[in-house]
């Protein structure tokens, strides 16, 4: 086996991890608030995950899922409406979560990343109370 046939099957058992799935798609596609709802919930995984990282020492796992966390805020940032006001609020809260993970790579102890995933909860705590009136209202 060449090591070119290895990373492809490195990179295919990786893809395997998250298969897509149209129908899925869809639905997050018509109801962005779930996708939220869900990117929100995925930064906080991935903070747990590095949180046990760092725990367990390995630094390099940490610095991957933290990278992960940054892609997801950044993805959040993106997704921002600045027709409501609350999203300059949002972007606020986005950019001091983001520095926090930047300096949590290279911190001893675990200050920056518990505030950033204490922020991230926050967030989504809100986030589902926001949904929830939305529902109530609605039905």
């Amino acid at each position: 086996m060449t090591a070119n046939d290895m990373s492809l099957e490195t990179q295919n058992s990786l893809l395997n991890d998250y298969p897509r799935n149209s129908e899925q798609e869809k639905q997050l596609s018509m109801n962005p608030e779930y996708a939220i709802l869900l990117l929100l919930q995925g930064a906080i995984d991935k903070g747990n995950l590095a949180l046990a990282c760092h725990q367990s020492r390995s630094m390099t796992e940490k610095g991957f899922h933290i990278g992960r966390m940054t892609s997801i805020v950044d993805a959040l940032r993106d997704r921002l409406d600045f027709n409501y006001k609350i999203a300059y609020d949002l972007e606020t809260l986005y950019f001091y979560i983001d520095k926090c993970l930047q300096e949590s790579v290279f911190e001893q102890g675990t200050e920056n990343l518990e505030a950033a995933l204490q922020m991230l909860e926050e967030i989504k705590t809100a986030w589902q109370i926001s949904m929830e009136s939305a529902e109530e209202m609605t039905a």
